[in-house]
């Protein structure tokens, strides 16, 4: 049975990764299992310098999901060089780095030292952290990817740059996600990942006070499952190239429905804190699904969505 997909000329033994920001830099997580069986593993945001992100409380559990607002903390792609890759390079795995820059120029820079540095398999350019404000003064949309034609030229100088597999995160936080999809793609991207946390908020009553510092967060988990659902059949009819689905995805049967509304591939989330063996669960499901269906090939699934 073929599990294998592909994302630009970057070819994939199964169709299961991790969402960034979810799994580290994935040495907690190899000690539950062994985290090349993923078809990869990506990594939490990187930025130039190391960050701190934003003050605490930065994590607030809701009825269907969870509200964060961490602000892409992370060690900075130097120390992530020297300290971090070499364990994902031991462990043989498939590694999509995501990287955050608050200017193009950032994003060029993170992308070429990757590829000079052979620092990632694929790369993932974040346009769509909600919980992170750098750019907000210097463009009409809070969010890159609120814009689409700041998608296209941010696409297209990274594109530009390197010859990794680039994949580009949107938001959904936007009236219509295949307009900033297009873009991507005439930018040059190679897949789109789909969809970033929904923006949310909670209030204490006896303070009256949001519980998150940040005020608002990107909510995750089964609550916005539905959604990103919509999106990545919305997105997969409009693009020629792959959709990586995400979005409150916790069992086999959650990924098999990302699959055929069109994703090639799709990443677990939030889900990984309440079960961290998720993904070797979800693809044994995916494997068993096969079989006792008689699909010899997961692509054959992809898309296959039956409207009547």
């Amino acid at each position: 049975m073929n599990l294998n997909v592909s994302i630009g000329n970057l070819i994939l033994k199964n169709p299961i990764t991790v969402a960034s920001g979810t799994f580290g830099y994935g040495e907690e997580y190899s000690e539950y299992f062994d985290i090349s069986e993923l078809g990869a593993v990506t990594i939490k945001s990187l930025t130039l310098q190391p960050r701190l992100g934003n003050i605490p409380p930065r994590i607030v559990e809701t009825p269907a999901g969870m509200l964060n607002a961490i602000g892409l903390q992370n060690v900075g792609i130097d120390t992530y060089l020297k300290s971090k890759l070499p364990f994902l390079r031991e462990k043989k795995c498939t590694n999509i780095a995501n990287i955050y820059g608050t200017s193009i120029d950032e994003y060029v820079k993170l992308a070429e030292r990757l590829e000079k540095e052979g620092g990632a398999d694929a790369i993932e350019m974040n346009l769509s952290c909600p919980n992170v404000h750098d750019a907000k003064n210097k463009f009409k949309c809070p969010l890159i990817a609120q814009s689409p034609e700041w998608v296209e030229k941010y696409t297209l100088a990274v594109r530009s740059s390197v010859k990794l597999p680039l994949i580009v995160k949107l938001s959904p936080n936007i009236t219509d996600i295949t307009e900033p999809a297009l873009s991507a793609e005439r930018g040059g991207a190679d897949a789109i990942s789909i969809i970033n946390t929904l923006l949310g908020m909670a209030i204490n009553p006896e303070t009256r006070k949001p519980k998150l510092k940040n005020v608002v967060g990107g909510l995750s988990g089964p609550a916005i499952r539905p959604v990103a659902l919509k999106m990545v059949w919305d997105v997969s009819r409009t693009v020629k190239i792959p959709v990586i689905g995400m979005g409150g995805i916790c069992t086999a049967s959650d990924a098999l429905e990302f699959l055929i509304a069109g994703a090639r591939m799709v990443a677990i989330g939030s889900y990984l804190f309440r079960d961290p063996l998720a993904p070797i669960r979800i693809i044994q499901g995916l494997r068993e699904y096969c079989l006792n269906n008689g699909i010899d090939d997961i692509n054959k699934l992809i898309g296959s969505v039956i409207i009547e």
